[in-house]
């Protein structure tokens, strides 16, 4: 008796959230039953009461779900702690003779489409952008800052996708990876993740005539948000990953992100930013008492997902209802259609799986597969919130995201067919791990080892003390550092910086071509015939390079320039007369901040958030200020030669002609001249196509250049990218 009162409360409580919206609950109960009456796995899901604290118990769409349900706690990731001995995050299952990998696997998917629902995972690119760039030998860091600086500007921002793609860009460290010029071009070339990072939900088939025809698709057209590529899954044959969450957990997370609401007008947006600003609030006549319920009930916020699978945007600023209409839909691509499923509760439990999945390769020879070992960095958290956050479910007062609760459940019970009884994680110490594969109670042969076969935690950059470049991590493989990036000082975009050494080094071109910036090119100049004025000038800079330093730094630079212009002597002309430096009113704010070496060098640390260094708050230099002289100013509205073309912003928009992919086979930096300067390099090597990275002052080039035509394109940070095609 007690236990039918507790379904009868979940479901006069589930009933009132659905009302609110004003649904048309008999034509989505017909539709439901219509579209599932033949299907075993919606029997199971309408039918099974009893499935990790109980899903839907009747065969309605307008459902009742117990409580336990809808109430999931939200497991928070383990943290490595300072130990005796250090602990790893463990696959167990990575192994031939694991039971679980004894059953029929998918193959290695050639390209991954990410269904990124906000506040679910953003995480997630980390195992995605390491499937692309990472092997078993050599694979990336992962554990680098979220934050990027522009280099044109003051703007910053906390993106990890965008982060991951500027230090490891696809064109050096994912394509060489897939494409291979023995695979043929177009349709079957494998490209990793494809379609963006960002929170764009699954097309519709436009093959499915009774869709097109409808009011929904005329008004989605209407909008464009309707991509005529079609359908990732029906007609692309993508492989589609998406991580599902508890859905007031989800709408509590957007909330204190800036009540982060993909899909809103700005205007309705504005409406909702009001009306969740303090409370008490009135929607539909009702008023509400705080501000996170009144979020919560904000037309369009609920049923998030829901949408999103069938083709909709995350919050409804179209038609601006609960979701539920778009259920039956999406609960067929959940069990039926998706290769992929993780739960943002179980985090580490589904990187283990999309790992013993996808990350499996079969040995020509053997016919054995073998597992990359994931990396350490994936299993962290690279979008916490340090905000106190006051509201719980408690303060939802009774409020259930009713559509995607029923989504929900159906991606938990995939969830649990792909795991079955035998799950994969575990955190392990170092002797836990010798001890249990001594025992034969676990096979280690997927972890790296070192040179005395014991199993080995592999070093990161940070702890090697390297920026950038290719490193031995410890356990005889490599780990990569990555690009050195722009913008993590406050210097214009007149300056470069390149990776010495495994250091990024902050230089002015023209001094480095001139061997003034090195200290071993400085003396070498400085000994060459006394006759050609280069020798006097590297002389004097010698007489003023800094003590026990191999570099010039930005401040020792501008130092020498504002002496040379403001004392103009003989023993400064030499700078002026050789058009080092640029005079100018004195850059004192630059001069009295005394930057130093440790400031550049500790801004271009991996873990180093860019936007509170020292060095980017206070190496800035005004046009016209003293400065040596180094490349032209560049910015986002500056001149480019008509041949050039600008690639869409990360590659969502993408025209055909955009759509270009091909055989990466040399990358080059380049110091000024930018555009031209890629050209040059690219005809000389006969590259079919060049692309230009503005921002970091890269060239990529490449051959046996193929057109992508009417499909997605290759998920990469496009923002400053520029191309030429050669063919």
């Amino acid at each position: 008796m007690a236990k039918l009162s507790h379904v009868l409360v979940a479901a006069f409580i589930v009933i009132i959230s659905i009302t609110s919206y004003v649904v048309n609950y008999k034509s989505i109960e017909s539709t439901w039953i219509e579209k599932y009456q033949s299907s075993n796995d919606a029997r199971d899901l309408l039918s099974t009461a009893s499935y990790r604290g109980g899903v839907l118990t009747t065969t309605t769409a307008v459902n009742v779900l117990q409580p336990n349900a809808l109430l999931s706690e939200t497991i928070d990731l383990p943290k490595i702690t300072n130990t005796s001995s250090p602990k790893l995050h463990v696959c167990t299952c990575l192994t031939p003779d694991h039971p679980s990998t004894q059953q029929h696997l998918p193959e290695t998917p050639k390209r991954i489409r990410w269904l990124h629902f906000p506040k679910t995972g953003t995480s997630f690119i980390s195992t995605l952008w390491s499937y692309s760039c990472s092997t078993r030998e050599r694979y990336i860091d992962l554990e680098i800052s979220s934050y990027q600086c522009d280099v044109y500007s003051n703007f910053s921002y906390s993106m990890y996708d965008f982060a991951l793609m500027k230090r490891y860009p696809f064109e050096v460290y994912g394509a060489p990876n897939l494409i291979d010029q023995n695979n043929p071009r177009g349709k079957d070339t494998p490209l990793g993740l494809v379609g963006g990072t960002q929170h764009m939900p699954l097309t519709p088939s436009l093959k499915d005539s009774q869709f097109t025809s409808s009011d929904r698709y005329k008004k989605l057209k209407q909008l464009n948000q309707i991509r005529s590529w079609g359908s990732e899954i029906d007609e692309h044959n993508f492989t589609v990953a998406a991580f599902f969450r508890q859905p007031e957990e989800r709408i509590i997370s957007a909330y204190y992100d800036g009540r982060h609401a993909n899909g809103f007008t700005p205007e309705i947006w504005q409406a909702a930013i009001k009306t969740s600003r303090g409370g008490p609030c009135k929607i539909a006549n009702v008023t509400y008492n705080n501000a996170l319920e009144c979020f919560a009930r904000f037309p369009g916020i609920a049923g998030c997902m829901a949408r999103m699978l069938t083709g909709e945007k995350c919050a409804d600023g179209l038609f601006q209802q609960s979701g539920f209409e778009n259920v039956a839909e999406a609960v067929d691509i959940i069990l039926n259609k998706l290769e992929f499923i993780g739960l943002t509760e179980d985090w580490n439990e589904s990187l283990c799986q999309f790992h013993r999945l996808f990350g499996g390769k079969v040995d020509e020879r053997t016919g054995k597969r073998t597992w990359n070992p994931p990396s350490q960095g994936e299993f962290q958290n690279v979008h916490s919130s340090g905000k106190k956050k006051n509201y719980g479910i408690k303060d939802l007062n009774g409020f259930k995201d009713a559509a995607d609760s029923v989504v929900y459940e159906a991606a938990k019970l995939k969830f649990e067919r792909m795991v079955g009884d035998q799950r994969c994680y575990k955190y392990m110490t170092m002797e836990e791990l010798e001890a249990e594969a001594i025992g034969n109670t676990i096979d280690t042969s997927f972890l790296r080892t070192d040179a005395g076969g014991k199993v080995c935690k592999p070093q990161t950059c940070t702890q090697l003390g390297k920026q950038c470049g290719e490193w031995d991590d410890g356990c005889g493989a490599t780990v990569v550092c990555g690009m050195c990036n722009a913008g993590r000082t406050g210097l214009p975009s007149t300056w470069r910086v390149q990776c010495v050494e495994g250091k990024c080094i902050d230089y002015c071109p023209p001094w480095r071509q001139h061997g003034l910036w090195f200290k071993t090119d400085i003396d070498v100049m400085a000994n060459a015939d006394t006759s050609t004025g280069i020798a006097d000038l590297a002389k004097y800079v010698a007489s003023h390079f800094p003590e026990g330093q191999a570099h010039l730094t930005p401040t020792d630079a501008v130092n020498l320039c504002h002496a040379a212009c403001t004392l103009k002597n003989e023993n400064t002309n030499e700078l002026l007369k050789s058009g080092m430096c640029k005079c100018g009113t004195a850059p004192t704010i630059f001069i009295n901040s005394n930057i130093s070496l440790e400031d550049y060098s500790l801004a271009h640390d991996l873990k180093t958030n860019c936007l509170t260094s020292r060095a980017r708050k206070l190496a800035v230099l005004k046009e016209e200020e003293t400065q040596p002289f180094c490349c032209p100013y560049y910015n986002q509205t500056s001149a480019r030669p008509p041949q050039w073309k600008r690639l869409s912003f990360m590659s969502l928009l993408a025209t055909r002609a955009d759509n270009l992919e091909g055989e990466y086979f040399s990358h080059i930096r380049v110091d000024c001249g930018g555009y031209e300067a890629c050209e040059s390099h690219a005809r000389e090597s006969r590259a079919e196509l060049a692309v230009l990275d503005s921002f970091n002052n890269m060239c990529y080039l490449a051959r046996n250049v193929f057109e992508l035509k009417d499909s997605y394109s290759v998920a990469k940070d496009n923002l400053y990218r520029y191309y030429l095609d050669l063919r």
